[in-house]
């Protein structure tokens, strides 16, 4: 897997004196990650390259130091956490990467910590279809600061409210179902983008310190660079109306998601995945999306399913739930305890 560097990690290079940077390929950077690395003279050397002069310490005023808000909007995006280092969630997206991710319906911040831990590359917390109201939901994205994993949150309406409160609490990535229309994207872009390109608020939310970063938005570059939108593919109106879709989303996100259960439920064929007019639907969503430049992810019952669907080109997969996949494995294991006794 391509290596991902960060802009932190340049830093502590440059810490210890180094002004190139081995690498046995080219690795992904950041935009920050890219912007430090010049800022400070540093470069990458790969293995096969021989460096151009000798590794000498930098001046103090090349060092350059960690602060909090130094990466601007220090919590959904590009952060520097207490042991963990991520870069932005969109950037990973863009990179190429296949990602893995579940969806979170405990609305507990031990589960998304302890889901954190076990190898996902994101979790999906599902307050759509639960009841994790933005409170919860800011412990559960506070519970994985100290963990690998990113923190989607898949919000129950397309509104002001939830989209804006969302991404200030410090979600990664915003999930956004029921999607019909043009006119839905109009809205989303609105709700979820900064001025002069939306109407989002601003303010001394998590995502920026609490107001410590935020004057990193006076700043000059991309301001919704923490923003990241995932809109879901679960309707007919969605099918028909994807090219417009497309076209209005086209400048601000970046990845759609496909939901079979609710698509093929407003087909009139629920849970039928292998009916052929459902799986035609996904593939013309796939064609539509591909050619668009976009990433599609899809959901999946298990883990045979994602690799199935990792095999058919998709580039992201949610695999079921916490709680689903805690029930399979009981299931499948309870029986033959129960024989060893007797029972």
């Amino acid at each position: 897997m391509q290596k991902i560097l960060t802009k932190n990690e340049i830093l502590e290079y440059s810490k210890k004196g180094i002004r190139q940077i081995p690498m046995e390929e080219m690795p992904l950077m950041t935009d920050l990650a890219r912007e430090e690395l010049g800022r400070l003279g540093m470069e990458i050397v790969l293995a096969n390259e021989s460096p151009k002069a000798p590794v000498s310490s930098p001046a103090p005023s090349q060092t350059g130091s960690v602060t909090p808000g130094s990466t601007g909007g220090g919590y959904g995006g590009a952060a520097i956490y207490r042991g963990c280092s991520k870069p932005l969630f969109k950037e990973v997206i863009r990179s190429g990467r296949k990602l893995a991710g579940t969806f979170i319906g405990t609305p507990h911040p031990v589960m998304t910590e302890y889901v954190g831990h076990l190898g996902f590359d994101f979790v999906c917390i599902d307050s759509e279809h639960n009841a994790i109201h933005l409170e919860t939901l800011q412990k559960m994205l506070q519970s994985l600061a100290h963990t690998p994993t990113y923190g989607m949150v898949r919000v129950p309406t397309l509104s002001y409210e939830m989209v804006t409160g969302a991404l200030d609490i410090g979600a990664d990535a915003l999930l956004i179902p029921q999607i019909r229309t043009v006119d839905d994207i109009v809205r989303l872009k609105s709700y979820s983008q900064y001025p002069p390109t939306g109407r989002r608020g601003v303010g001394p939310s998590r995502l920026w310190e609490y107001g410590d970063s935020i004057g990193k938005l006076g700043e000059a570059g991309d301001i919704n660079r923490t923003t990241n939108i995932v809109i879901q593919l679960e309707t007919v109106a969605s099918v028909e109306n994807i090219d417009g879709i497309l076209a209005e989303s086209a400048d601000f996100v970046d990845m759609f998601f496909i939901g079979p259960g609710d698509l093929s439920m407003d087909m009139g064929i629920f849970g039928q995945f292998s009916n052929p007019r459902l799986v035609d639907t996904i593939l013309y969503l796939r064609e539509k999306t591909s050619a668009a430049g976009k990433r599609l992810g899809v959901f999946a019952g298990n883990f045979q399913a994602a690799k199935n669907w990792f095999d058919k080109g998709f580039d992201m997969v949610i695999i079921n739930s916490e709680l689903a996949l805690l029930g399979t494995a009981v299931s499948q294991e309870m029986p033959g305890l129960r024989a060893a006794i007797g029972e």
